[in-house]
């Protein structure tokens, strides 16, 4: 009796966190921490940016709950655009996530685009240096030019692919007929800094914030992309200044889910605006040479237009270096089959005799699997949300591996409710992970 009623508790507690969860809008939003995705591994500009609003907002105490920085890097910034455009409108979900957002949707990167999110806020703009480490032979822009002029395709340029960072690179070229460069898959800031110091890259991009921080690792700006020389840093040439008209440029922008709440959305933007005036933010902006600006509404949707009408216009030729993807296939079957020679042939005949007389359920087996199947097309359809995709296949599988016994009806039940809202609200509320 005692163990009936803990469980009813528990289940109780679990629905009621569930439904708690899962609302959203009205006036007493925030009521959980909001996850920031970003799509770039820690320690890039991207990331360092979106560290800082978040202290400011948690030190300050802009929001009753706090914000938690989540990091999705891979595909061009496309997993973690991604997961962002497929979480729930409940305004706990952000991506912060920079003009890559267009170029990936120009290029076909991405199917994501601006349409496809609620657009809050441009949020800190930040210029760009072209970079290359102190012992590069290339010690200015018109030597590295003329050398992608003279030796086209050879100096290796990291690029974060179809990215604001390869669209500069393009147009350093289109700057200079003939020059061309050898483009390399690398991604994020911190991923092209380690290559160019490593010796694999002849030449990355960085933003003005991540050259400040990474500087003393032995890099030289050779270029800046500015329409002026940076006050602070006054020894580095815009690219116009030595003859190539380049500017480059980045705001991070800040996109909820489609279908969020307006009210939802205009208060975020609201807290990033008192973001931008906090001391803090003020500070660490100063140190990175980032402007603390915060463009909103028409002003916004207008510069997002425009910018991707550029990117539009700019068709990028498939001259990236990517892995070897077909040698590393090779390897992988080859050790698959390996594996299963070993088991079907050079396993001791008494455990192959021993494994034959076992009896072998395939009704069991197939149908669990069958299950297991529509179970996940459930969730990765969103046809059903997880807790209740969940109660349907720990139900729908306990009844058929008990024979549809009815004496255990109540205890496949027990489970399947607390295994759906009880992992509902570890993962909502403890890890602050979102759920389908």
């Amino acid at each position: 009796m005692i163990r009936h009623i803990i469980i009813a508790g528990l289940i109780l507690l679990s629905v009621f966190q569930y439904f708690k969860a899962g609302s959203f809008g009205g006036d007493d939003y925030p009521r959980k921490p909001v996850r920031v995705v970003v799509p770039f591994q820690p320690g890039g500009g991207s990331d360092t940016f979106a560290r800082i609003v978040q202290k400011a907002i948690n030190d300050d105490q802009l929001m009753p709950q706090p914000l938690v920085i989540v990091n999705k890097p891979g595909g061009g910034t496309s997993i973690g655009s991604s997961y962002v455009k497929d979480a729930r409108a409940d305004g706990y979900t952000v991506l912060c996530l920079h003009e890559a957002l267009m170029v990936a949707k120009s290029t076909g990167q991405s199917p994501n685009g601006p349409g496809d999110y609620e657009a809050v806020a441009a949020t800190g703009e930040f210029g760009v240096v072209i970079l290359v480490s102190e012992e590069s032979s290339y010690q200015s822009l018109g030597a590295l030019m003329a050398a992608a002029k003279e030796q086209p395709e050879t100096l290796k340029f990291g690029v974060n692919l179809n990215t604001p960072s390869h669209f500069c690179a393009i147009m350093l070229e289109n700057a200079l007929p003939g020059a061309r460069f050898r483009f390399v898959a690398t991604g994020g800031g911190a991923h092209r800094l380690a290559g160019v110091m490593g010796g694999h890259l002849d030449v990355i991009i960085l933003s003005i914030g991540e050259y400040v921080r990474f500087q003393q690792n032995g890099l030289k700006a050779i270029a800046y992309l500015g329409e002026e020389r940076i006050a602070s840093i006054p020894d580095i040439p815009t690219a116009e200044e030595l003859g190539f008209p380049v500017f480059g440029g980045n705001l991070h922008y800040w996109w909820f889910p489609k279908g969020t709440d307006q009210g939802i959305v205009d208060y975020f933007a609201g807290v990033l605006s008192k973001v931008m005036k906090t001391d803090y933010f003020l500070g660490k902006t100063k140190d990175l040479e980032i402007l603390p600006r915060i463009i909103v509404g028409d002003e916004m949707n207008t510069r997002i237009r425009e910018r991707t009408e550029i990117f539009d216009s700019i068709k990028p030729i498939n001259r990236v270096e990517l892995p070897d993807f077909t040698l590393w296939n090779l390897v992988s079957v080859a050790l698959f089959s390996l594996v299963v020679f070993w088991k079907r042939w050079l396993r001791p005949k008494q455990e192959l005799q021993k494994s034959d007389t076992l009896r072998l359920r395939y009704d069991l087996a197939f149908g669990t699997i069958l299950m297991t199947i529509v179970y996940v097309l459930l969730l990765g359809l969103r046809i059903m949300p997880f807790a209740w995709a969940t109660i349907v296949f720990i139900v729908a599988s306990g009844l058929l591996l008990t024979r549809f016994d009815k004496r255990k009806f109540g205890y496949v039940l027990e489970v399947a409710l607390l295994m759906s809202f009880g992992l509902h609200f570890v993962f909502t509320q403890l890890f602050t992970i979102d759920l389908p």
